[in-house]
């Protein structure tokens, strides 16, 4: 996840002692690792079936460093492959979106006259957090049930994620309804400390949403910041 300015607001048993001594995992350890990916497969394989979805978000953005807390929410969109949007109603006019080619950041409450844009990595979900963390979930995350937990109303089983390789964060959280297998909320620890938590209410699936979704039209007089 691309580092942003901040807005204002069964095995037998053989195979399975030779896997632990492989891993240097303890068998408990390795059993949790086993139960979480399997909630996060299925999820993935619920997801396959789905190339638009969108939904009401909250987010919450601690700044340890500026003892910062800032809110925000607005409405939260994707759609396969690689597009995405991110637009807000409080602070309104704030958005962040990914139209296929470019990743663009704009904080208007923060910094009006300039918006930043970075090359899409397809390697990575970014903010896109169905593609980020149910992708292939095996091959990027050691991955560990916390608990379960009620978010908007839903059951959801709340797992750890550290990332085997780097990501562009340390750690992250998921909440996946233990229906629906839809992310219900993601708590991501940044690299600089930061930590964002986003929780997603109304999803709606396979919405009637138009191109001009993913796509960012500079507003005039603004400078593009290209990366």
């Amino acid at each position: 996840m691309p580092a942003m300015p901040q807005p204002r607001h069964s095995l037998p048993r053989l195979g399975a002692v030779l896997a632990v001594m492989a891993w240097g995992m303890a068998p408990g350890a390795l059993a949790a690792q086993d139960d979480a990916m399997g909630v996060l497969e299925r999820a993935s394989a619920a997801y396959e079936s789905v190339d638009t979805i969108c939904a009401d978000f909250r987010q919450i953005l601690e700044v340890p460093l500026l003892d910062q807390e800032n809110r925000g929410e607005g409405v939260l969109c994707q759609r396969r492959p690689n597009l995405f949007s991110m637009r807000f109603t409080d602070p309104d006019g704030d958005a962040v979106v990914a139209d296929g080619d470019f990743f663009w950041i704009y904080y208007r409450s923060i910094n009006p006259e300039q918006v930043l844009r970075l090359p899409l990595d397809p390697s990575r979900g970014g903010m896109d957090f169905y593609r980020e963390f149910l992708e292939r979930p095996r091959e990027k995350y050691d991955a560990a049930i916390e608990g379960h937990e009620e978010i908007t109303g839903r059951e959801t089983v709340r797992i750890r994620l550290t990332p085997r390789m780097e990501r562009g964060y340390r750690q992250a959280r998921v909440w996946i309804d233990a229906a629906a297998g839809t992310i219900r909320q993601v708590e991501v620890s940044e690299e600089n400390g930061n930590v964002r938590t986003v929780t997603l209410d109304g999803i709606r699936t396979h919405p009637d949403v138009g191109p001009e979704t993913f796509r960012f039209d500079v507003p005039a007089g603004v400078s593009v910041i290209a990366r």
